[in-house]
């Protein structure tokens, strides 16, 4: 374990304020992984990836959690961004499109004509969505009306109420709202943009150029604290409630809030683990040709107007071996059942 003096304080970003779908990160520090790895963390949150992503070229925020879409827009203009995506994280597209239940909107085509809300005009997956309902006849700003309506209950509440018809938020905002007793239904989303991968960890080029050791602890810590998390999902969510004591729920609601709250904290379970049957796992690994197709379909649809990107602009993938070598699976996992 690092002494105590060796602790670096680190900066690290969400494109949305930090909830307890997020306590992965408070549970790898109740548990010590970050510790371990010469590290205190520092959480902050701001309004989309086009507000994270300068805080971390200029090395305000070290590690950021960031889409793809805004990096290869500027590349593709000429403008790269100093970051580098150094690990994936969601393997696939965490964006959905939802209406309420008895809605009769039953595709995206069928958002001809209608309002769609979305988190911020910031948002770095606004590219994506704008492609995919380009890919199924429906011009942005133009077919449908695009509104900002931000997160939570308000904004559930502008599609209750029919201010708006549809929301494009992520899988865990739509959990959030179904285990508040709100019906929804997800759109069908083209395949082709489905098995695209979404959120990854980003860094300044100089932060993985001059300290490549901070970028490897890190993601090492990471992926220890999300093995603990599914170990555990009870006492992940826990570790929130003492890391952010104003989220504890009353007393006498503890129980039915814990169950609620650790079905969020393992929201992206299935685009966090959407690894190849039978194949072990490589975690912050990014599926073979995922950027190239991903920069394909921008292109088709006309997001950008070209695709012979330099990838090694975009992301870097020498790291990886760092960061998974040395877990323990079962160690961690042990240790995660034992945490209350």
């Amino acid at each position: 374990m690092a002494p105590a003096h060796a602790q670096q304080r680190v900066v690290v970003g969400l494109p949305s304020p930090w909830n307890v779908q997020f306590a992965l990160f408070t549970f790898g520090e109740q548990l010590g992984f970050f510790r371990e790895e010469g590290m205190v963390l520092e959480r902050v949150g701001v309004t989309g990836s086009a507000v994270l992503l300068p805080q971390i070229a200029a090395g305000q925020v070290q590690f950021g959690y960031a889409n793809p879409d805004l990096a290869i827009i500027a590349l593709a203009r000429g403008e790269p961004m100093p970051v580098r995506f150094f690990m994936n994280w969601l393997r696939s597209q965490t964006f959905e499109f939802v209406v309420p239940e008895a809605s009769p909107i039953g595709s995206l085509a069928d958002l001809k004509g209608k309002k769609l809300g979305v988190g911020a005009l910031t948002w770095g997956n606004l590219p994506l969505s704008r492609a995919m309902l380009a890919s199924q006849g429906v011009t942005w700003q133009r077919d449908v009306e695009v509104l900002p309506v931000g997160l939570g209950a308000a904004a559930w509440r502008r599609m209750q109420t029919g201010e708006v018809d549809a929301l494009n938020l992520f899988v865990g905002e739509h959990l959030r709202m179904e285990l508040a007793g709100i019906k929804i239904r997800r759109l069908p989303m083209p395949e082709a943009f489905r098995t695209l991968f979404s959120n990854g960890w980003v860094a300044s080029e100089a932060t993985l150029r001059d300290n490549p050791r901070l970028a490897v602890g890190f993601g090492r810590a990471l992926v220890k604290s999300w093995i603990a998390c599914k170990a555990n999902p009870e006492a992940c969510a826990r570790s929130w409630w003492a890391a952010v004591p104003s989220s504890r729920p009353p007393a006498g609601q503890e129980a039915a809030e814990l169950a609620t709250q650790s079905r969020i904290v393992m929201t992206d379970r299935v685009q966090i683990d959407d690894f190849a049957a039978g194949s072990a796992p490589v975690y912050g690994q990014f599926p073979d040709g995922s950027w190239q197709r991903l920069i394909d379909v921008m292109r088709s649809e006309g997001q950008i107007q070209r695709s012979d990107l330099d990838l090694a602009r975009l992301m870097t993938g020498e790291l990886l071996a760092d960061i998974n070598r040395g877990i323990d699976p079962a160690a961690i996992e042990a240790t995660a059942k034992a945490a209350r």
